[in-house]
Formats: C-alpha cells, sequence, structure tokens
C-alpha cells in the first residue's frame, strides 16, 4: 500500500529536494480552497483574508460578495492546476518559470490588497496566502539552478 502512495508523488532529481513535494501539497490544499468558494453560503473563509470588508473610497460596499469570492476561487483553482504541473515537471524550464509566476502574482496581489487596496489587515486569513507566496517564490528562486541546471 504504501508503494502505490509513494508513486502517486512527484519525481524530485537524483539529489533529492523537496519543492516538488511542496508544489503539489500547495496545489492540493488550494483545489480545496477554490471548492470551498462556490460552496460557501456566508463566505467566512474568503472573508478571513478581506478582513478591512469595506474600501476607504466606499466605506458601505462589502468587498467580498458571491461573485468575487467565486471569481477569486477560479482564480485559485487555476493556478492549482499551473502548480500541479510544476510538481511532476519541476525539470521543465518552462513550467517552472510559470508556476514561479503564479505565486509572484499571488504575492503581488495580496501584498497590495493589504498595503496599496487596504482591503485587507495582516491577521489570521492573511498571514497564510502571504507566507506561502512570499517562501515559496524565494524557495524557486534559490533553487532554480538545482532543479533546471545552469544555463
Amino acid at each position: 500500500m504504501i508503494e502505490y502512495f509513494q508513486s502517486l508523488l512527484p519525481y524530485t532529481t537524483p539529489q533529492g529536494g523537496k519543492l516538488p513535494y511542496w508544489l503539489l501539497f500547495i496545489s492540493i490544499v488550494s483545489i480545496f480552497n477554490s471548492y470551498q468558494t462556490y460552496q460557501s453560503k456566508d463566505l467566512q473563509l474568503t472573508k478571513r483574508v478581506y478582513e478591512n470588508e469595506s474600501s476607504p473610497s466606499q466605506p458601505s460596499q462589502p468587498q467580498v460578495t458571491h461573485l468575487s469570492a467565486r471569481t477569486f476561487g477560479t482564480w485559485t483553482l487555476i493556478t492549482s492546476i499551473v502548480r500541479f504541473y510544476g510538481a511532476y515537471n519541476v525539470t521543465n524550464k518552462a513550467v517552472y518559470e510559470l508556476v514561479q509566476f503564479t505565486y509572484l502574482v499571488a504575492g503581488w496581489h495580496f501584498f497590495s490588497e493589504w498595503l496599496i487596496y487596504k482591503t485587507c489587515k495582516l491577521g489570521k486569513g492573511l498571514a497564510g496566502p502571504l507566507i506561502v507566496a512570499s517562501v515559496s517564490s524565494i524557495w524557486m528562486y534559490l533553487q532554480k539552478d538545482f532543479y533546471l541546471g545552469s544555463a
């Protein structure tokens, strides 16, 4: 049974490396996150990320609606698919760089919503996405030569 589950794990490199496992893990977690944006009637998980519920320019308008949650869920699902492919193709330069861009865009989104648009505040809901985007971006930048070889 253990061999079966091990066969489902992504290939890494002959020298080892944990990045493919991380990419697979984040991809799976993100799929569940995406799913909840379509199922949740009260949008509590999405609202935890965007805790500053109204924007400074429109204090009475909520930022998290069912439409915005589903749009966010769709975006999350697309990035999950790219990261899933990245987990299994970590030595492919084009795929590796696409995965890197998903984390950079996610990081930009969350940092700008927090620091520029003020729809988020630093708390439990925002900390997770910021940490994942930051750690993953830095990890992929530092390990690029390890997985792709120096070109």
